[in-house]
């Protein structure tokens, strides 16, 4: 009996189609899932060589990677609740959290550079240097930076098929990880063969500006979001391309303005039509141009706002005489409200 109600419940739940934002959400879900487990991984293997043969470099990557996997973890909360639909609390969505998400991982990796770059700093000014290098550390570090370009490129994949910042964040820091961790290998190799043991130094000091820089990157990508920027040139030149498809059945569009909040594009517009088009046929074509806009980024929310060409002015004919249909590059949103 408890076997035919499993079965039926399996059949139940692979019945249930999930929405594209919902598919999205879960690939997000289990990428973030996958860069928890290979952080959390290599920090133990790193921390535990710094520990015990006294090398601050694999130390610093350790705590690095600490932080990777402490973040993450928020990064997973912010998944989940960018993935709730819009309500009463938060009626455009909760896209942002992700955005926030994305921004708590930024400060874990600002703080994890400048506490190594202080730790580095400190063993240099008092002169501390491990005894030797051993030469089996650096093998293990070309593991980890094979391991994290694996991971790092299906989570870029993956960001760029759900337009996730988090995993942006999440996959680009990893890319610098494989270059990091690379680094440190083959100078612990090369410390190792001339027997030089402050390169040790100087690589937990290389790994704290190497931090410093992606912090910053991360930071000014994100500012974008929580000021409200547009998005970028070629995600609007891609919009005004779906739009034209319907440009037969509209006088033109303008008045567009975007944003992005987390996975989300929120994209606003207004249409001219002409004043016998029936509302029931002008609010079906609305509809047709925000199910094309999803086609292209599942998480959109598009508003069309339905105006009447202005006929009554003797001069409506010349407003849009020789001009383009779709309008996506004007200086002010609202430039070519007067024609309707």
């Amino acid at each position: 009996m408890r076997v035919r109600m499993r079965q039926n419940v399996v059949i139940l739940m692979s019945a249930i189609e999930l929405t594209p934002a919902q598919q999205e959400a879960k690939r997000r879900l289990r990428a973030v899932w996958i860069a928890i487990a290979a952080s959390f991984l290599v920090c133990a293997v790193e921390l535990s060589l710094g520990w015990v043969l006294g090398l601050e470099s694999l130390i610093a990557e350790g705590i690095h990677t600490f932080f990777d996997g402490f973040d993450s973890i928020i990064v997973l909360g912010a998944v989940i609740i960018a993935a709730r639909p819009a309500d009463r609390g938060h009626p455009f969505g909760h896209g942002k959290f992700e955005a926030l998400g994305a921004t708590v991982e930024a400060f874990f990796i600002l703080f994890a550079a400048i506490m190594i770059g202080y730790r580095a700093i400190g063993l240099w000014l008092r002169g501390e240097t491990p005894k030797e290098i051993p030469p089996f550390v650096a093998a293990v570090m070309i593991g980890a930076a094979i391991l994290y370009f694996f991971i790092s490129r299906y989570l870029l994949k993956e960001a760029e098929a759900t337009r996730s910042p988090a995993l942006l964040a999440e996959g680009k820091h990893l890319q610098v990880h494989v270059f990091i961790t690379a680094g440190v290998a083959v100078g612990l190799l090369v410390g190792a063969i001339g027997n030089w043991p402050f390169v040790d130094t100087l690589l937990a000091l290389a790994v704290a500006v190497c931090l410093l820089v992606i912090s910053i990157g991360l930071f000014r990508e994100l500012l974008r979001q929580f000021t409200d920027a547009a998005l970028p040139q070629d995600e609007i030149d891609k919009l005004a391309g779906v739009i034209r498809r319907f440009s037969d059945r509209f006088v033109e569009v303008h008045g567009v303005r975007t944003r992005q909040a987390g996975t989300e594009r929120h994209i606003e517009m207004h249409m001219v039509v002409m004043p016998e088009t029936k509302v029931g046929d002008a609010h079906a074509l609305s509809h047709e141009i925000a199910d094309a806009v999803t086609e292209v980024w599942p998480a959109a929310r598009t508003t069309v706002h339905i105006e009447p060409l202005n006929t009554d002015d003797e001069r409506h004919e010349k407003w849009i005489e020789g001009q383009p249909k779709v309008h996506v590059d004007e200086h002010r949103p609202d430039d070519r409200e007067f024609i309707s």
